[in-house]
């Protein structure tokens, strides 16, 4: 049914709005007037798209993209390539671009929340630009001012005025995650007031240090600081010169190198770096958690290293929720490519006849992408979520509203939990993208490949999953231990205040018989605090056991990972993901078309993982009795019904999260599907299509092979 956009009542989420933004054209192309292969899929929807995508993001996020967008299409410096550049070019041209997207300040202070926004639509151009622009221009000076004092005031001027180009070396080629196993020291001489950096060995390099390899003039550097007395005060950071603006040359003292090229995001020139006896002024400690006074001794207002270093990190913690926006950001590309490309592309029919269906029309391909397409609206709102609660917190932190500690904990476990989880679920959906599209699918220019590598880093910076997600976990544990109800107070964020009842909620066993209640997203979420629970049960248990066997503490957290706290921190992060979607749908009017697609696609999500990740657990654990209902047959049949009703939704829901074509740039995702159309002419311009290759002899001389043997 053709729904034309209309003054319809408006659900009180976007009542602020008024019409003017619907005239936007960039925002609100008009799409159903497109003609090809896409347009009777737009006709059939049953909700408008445009609604939707006010939904999904404000209005003031959709306009801040928009202006990152048409900026980057209008300036000749961000026009697409249809060759592969050179490491060198690449690394060049993304140096140029950070520039000018810095000084065009797309957002001021006041609006910080709009920083993701403009984050995201950066990254969906090009991320290795994301880096080159992110790093040195916000998070450098960002990180000065919240650890450091006036004494650097001169040296955050210097990013403002683009004199001088950060960056941040804390891994060591042998250290990441264990930080307080890092060799580099930093120690105070008191004769020359200074900080002596040394790297012991190359063990000991500073590696992975995103802007270092060939841009860098300043790096924040972690290292061990020791005062004249010998006594080490743990893991510090300094502000250091690596080299000379005016020139771009490393200081004496001092040895940086490139690690070369990676699988992707070679726009950022990623280095490594070492002090043999480099001097820095003292007043580059940055003195916020701890300083050296007159007398040479180590200072600070905490008398638990731990915190000490919590309040450092924390600095950095943005990463991670910055993390799960630009995961989902891929995910928002690689499934409008694929969704289009189903809807455009036509496979078989009827036998004894010459019709051929879209490829969406199969169940085994909606099957293949339509729980991604649902994954993908239940990442956005989850990073949405997360990402106003992180930017609240600094907001207050930088009007100097003390932040609770327990607060700070929980963003910390649930960005620990959520970065993970958006990064694999991200992973597996551009691999099953680029499986779905077939042979056109793995061409270059259909982009999925280089989504695919893209993600991949989402994976490991910023803590490696496998090992980040375990701080999950121990937040959990450690309220645990304190009886079920210390969770009412250690989550005002709400991630897991449910577990205040854990008593009550596992002594709950499913009790639903239909599949209309078993779909039901209240009803699914009820189940992942249940899931939650048990899990979180089960490992503690298993910790108790290990404890009471005199097992020491570093063998007990390893002997306990393994299929009970990384699937209790794994659980948690996506139990959270739930929460967050239908708390959105929530807000809704009940009676709206679009609650009612968002619904469907909230219990696609839910029923989904339960049904493929944590179907055993339910039975294994008792939740659901021997004699009760077949909950797989349940959740397998509700499945199939949602394919069939989200089939003819499916383009215009990646129409109200898709980037523009100038931004998606693939020939099998373009909004009018025309692919092969667009795939004739991406070919025929490519350099090279129509010539003969330069070792065109060599093919077919024989003279060649007998030269060679």
């Amino acid at each position: 049914m053709n729904r034309e956009f209309d003054n319809l009542n408006t659900p009180k989420s976007l009542q602020f709005l008024n019409d003017s933004i619907f005239s936007r054209k960039d925002i609100f192309p008009d799409l159903h007037l497109l003609d090809g292969p896409l347009k009777p899929y737009r006709f059939s929807s049953s909700f408008d798209w445009r609604k939707m995508k006010l939904i999904v993001d404000s209005a003031a996020a959709w306009d801040a993209k928009f202006r990152v967008w048409n900026f980057m299409e209008g300036h000749k410096l961000f026009q697409k390539s249809h060759q592969t550049l050179s490491i060198d070019e690449q690394r060049r041209i993304a140096n140029q671009r950070a520039l000018v997207i810095f000084n065009e300040n797309f957002y001021d202070f006041d609006d910080l929340a709009l920083d993701s926004k403009v984050n995201s639509a950066v990254s969906s151009f090009e991320p290795s630009m994301l880096g080159k622009y992110k790093i040195p221009f916000d998070m450098f000076p960002f990180v000065l001012r919240f650890l450091g004092s006036d004494r650097i005031d001169h040296l955050i001027q210097a990013v403002d005025e683009m004199k001088i180009i950060g960056c941040f070396a804390l891994t060591e080629i042998g250290h990441g995650s264990n930080t307080q196993s890092m060799k580099t020291t930093a120690t105070y001489e008191q004769s020359s007031k200074s900080f002596v950096l040394n790297t012991p060995n190359f063990e000991a390099a500073k590696c992975w240090v995103g802007g270092l390899g060939k841009t860098a003039t300043h790096a924040v550097v972690y290292a061990q600081l020791y005062t004249p007395d010998g006594q080490c005060h743990g893991l510090n950071s300094f502000v250091v010169p690596v080299r000379d603006p005016k020139n771009m040359l490393v200081y004496p003292g001092i040895i940086i190198g490139d690690l070369g090229e990676k699988v992707s995001l070679n726009g950022i020139d990623n280095g490594f770096m070492m002090f043999n006896n480099y001097k820095i002024p003292k007043d580059y400690l940055l003195s916020k958690t701890g300083d050296v006074n007159e007398a040479g001794n180590f200072v600070t207002q905490f008398k638990d290293p731990k915190k000490r270093m919590g309040v450092s990190f924390a600095a950095l913690s943005g990463g991670r929720v910055g993390i799960c926006e630009i995961a989902t950001n891929y995910g928002v590309m690689a499934i409008t490519i694929a969704i289009r490309y189903a809807a455009s592309r036509k496979h078989f029919g009827p036998e004894n006849s010459d019709v051929e269906y879209p490829v969406l029309e199969y169940q085994s391909q909606q099957y293949r992408l339509i729980p991604h397409l649902a994954t993908v609206y239940a990442l956005k709102f989850f990073s949405n979520w997360i990402g106003r609660e992180y930017f609240d917190m600094m907001k207050k932190t930088f009007e100097g509203e003390k932040i609770s500690p327990e607060t700070g904990m929980e963003i910390h476990a649930i960005s620990s939990s959520g970065k993970p989880v958006c990064g694999w679920m991200v992973r597996d959906l551009i691999q099953d993208c680029r499986e779905a599209c077939g042979g056109h699918g793995y061409l270059k220019c259909a982009q999925l490949g280089d989504l695919r590598n893209n993600n991949d880093p989402n994976t490991t910076y910023e803590g490696e999953n496998n090992v980040l997600i375990q701080q999950a976990s121990n937040f959990l544990l450690a309220v645990r231990s304190k009886g079920w109800i210390a969770f009412e107070n250690a989550s005002p964020l709400g991630t897991a205040a449910f577990l205040k009842d854990g008593d009550k909620i596992l002594s709950m066993k499913w009790n639903w018989t239909k599949v209309g209640c078993a779909m039901k997203p209240e009803y699914l979420l009820t189940t992942f605090n249940w899931i939650c629970s048990y899990m979180l049960e089960k490992t503690f248990n298993r910790v108790k056991i290990l404890q009471q066997s005199g097992q020491s503490s570093f063998d007990v957290r390893n002997n306990s990972q393994t299929f009970h706290a990384n699937t209790l921190a794994v659980a948690y992060g996506q139990r959270q993901v739930v929460a967050a979607f239908l708390e959105e749908i929530h807000k809704l009017s009940p009676d709206s078309a679009e609650r009612e697609v968002l619904t469907k696609l909230l219990s696609l999500f839910a029923a989904n993982l339960i049904s493929t990740k944590y179907i055993g657990v339910l039975y294994e654990s008792g939740f659901i009795a021997s004699n009760g209902p077949n909950v797989n047959d349940l959740l397998q049949t509700g499945i199939l019904a949602l394919l069939t009703d989200l089939k003819n939704d499916a383009v215009s829901l990646v129409d109200s999260i898709a980037p523009p074509d100038f931004i998606l740039n693939s020939p099998l995702g373009m909004s009018d599907g025309n692919v092969y159309k667009h795939l004739e002419s991406y070919i025929y311009q490519t350099p090279d299509t129509f010539t003969r290759a330069s070792w065109w002899k060599e093919c077919v001389y024989k003279d060649f092979l007998t030269s060679k043997l």
